[in-house]
């Protein structure tokens, strides 16, 4: 069975600018990203191409460009129709998508732009016949204007189709994007407030341990001062339990923790502990995380009270400098080794510090002029 030419040259026209254009329909991001164009007109270049090549692998119905008998009247009617198709295909994809973006910058409703676009789809491609009527010669005008109003309005629809499901499948992922995004922010915010009440739920257990003694011990011959220890002890389970639940607190509430802890330690070690405490009034009403300072109260006490011989002095001095709180606590006991141990508390404040100032901070462990921790942390201006 022979084919005839004309039929092959059509089926042959058909599959290739067909296949072309389900070709750039998949890969047209990666064939068109590299043109110094923003990404709009990326995409407007790449839907314009993609339509070119369907009107093209229809182009042999058109009566007006059937009438071939040679490869080079096929090449002739392609040429010509190719020209016709660049027109009504590049003009009404870069002017309908303009018009969609402008319509999304004036925050229309989903309806209201899909209407005013489907709209436009119409009258685009319904209005090939007038131009169609000048390019053609009068004796085939009748015969060719009705076949193209009839593509045209079966075009009309087929486009619309794909527009409206390509933008409710876009819509579709953008609600499943902005979902799985707040799912994953949730998730992290959960992970991070986990994190924290792990690091808070392991303070030192010694100290209670300890603390419990020493009551224990006072209430037999100084009822006075183990009712003070207990009251202190009360404030730091209150502190505790009412902040529960917050990651970030008020300074002063970090202070007032501070202070019952070394009211214990000075009722327990008496005259071997000298503590002073300085703030500037500007940082009480600051924000920041919770049980940041204790931990290193903790570890400043338990070396300035090393030698049994030595008195221990713990100073705390909290600044605002330039929109930073620099926070400095000193002790006298031995010098920090070179090569220093991180214990746990000191661990759970660097766990904090970068956590909720990444790349805001610093920690240094100083031996001069004096034996410090300082900390200097970005100031969140937030007030409690």
């Amino acid at each position: 069975m022979i084919i005839p030419f004309r039929t092959a040259v059509m089926l042959s026209n058909i599959l290739i600018f067909s296949s072309l254009g389900i070709y750039l329909n998949y890969r047209a991001e990666i064939l068109f990203s590299h043109l110094n164009i923003s990404r709009f007109n990326q995409r407007r270049l790449a839907i314009s191409c993609i339509f070119l090549c369907f009107y093209m692998a229809l182009m042999l119905y058109y009566p007006c460009f059937n009438d071939f008998r040679t490869f080079a009247g096929y090449v002739g009617c392609a040429g010509l129709h190719l020209l016709r198709s660049s027109f009504f295909v590049f003009l009404p994809v870069f002017v309908i998508m303009y018009v969609e973006r402008w319509l999304e910058g004036r925050n229309v409703t989903f309806l209201k732009k899909h209407l005013t676009v489907t709209l436009l789809i119409f009258i685009f491609l319904t209005s090939t016949n007038i131009w169609m009527a000048l390019l053609i010669p009068a004796a085939e005008r009748p015969a060719t204007v009705t076949y193209t109003f009839l593509v045209s309005l079966l075009f009309s629809g087929i486009v619309t189709a794909i527009y409206l499901n390509l933008s409710y499948a876009n819509l579709a992922e953008k609600r499943l994007r902005f979902e799985r995004e707040l799912e994953i922010s949730r998730l992290n915010e959960q992970k991070t407030k986990a994190e924290l009440e792990a690091l808070q739920a392991k303070v030192n257990p010694h100290f209670l341990y300890n603390t419990l003694n020493s009551i224990a011990e006072l209430s037999l011959h100084q009822g006075a001062k183990a009712r003070q220890m207990t009251i202190a002890l009360a404030g730091l389970f209150r502190y505790s339990l009412n902040k529960k639940n917050e990651t970030l607190i008020a300074m002063e509430d970090e202070i007032e923790m501070v202070e019952n802890y070394l009211m214990i330690e000075k009722i327990r070690f008496e005259d071997k502990l000298d503590v002073s405490i300085e703030v500037d009034e500007a940082v009480k009403r600051m924000m920041v995380p919770k049980f940041i300072l204790q931990p290193l109260v903790e570890n400043a006490v338990k070396h300035g009270l090393k030698k049994p011989d030595k008195k221990g002095v713990i100073r705390v001095v909290i600044r605002r400098n330039a929109g930073r709180i620099d926070v400095a606590i000193y002790d006298n006991g031995a010098p920090f080794p070179e090569d220093i141990q991180i214990g746990y508390g000191l661990k759970s404040v660097m766990d904090k510090l970068s956590m909720f100032f990444p790349g805001e901070h610093t920690i240094y462990f100083e031996n001069n002029p004096f034996k410090q921790v300082s900390i200097s942390m970005k100031d969140m201006l937030s007030h409690a």
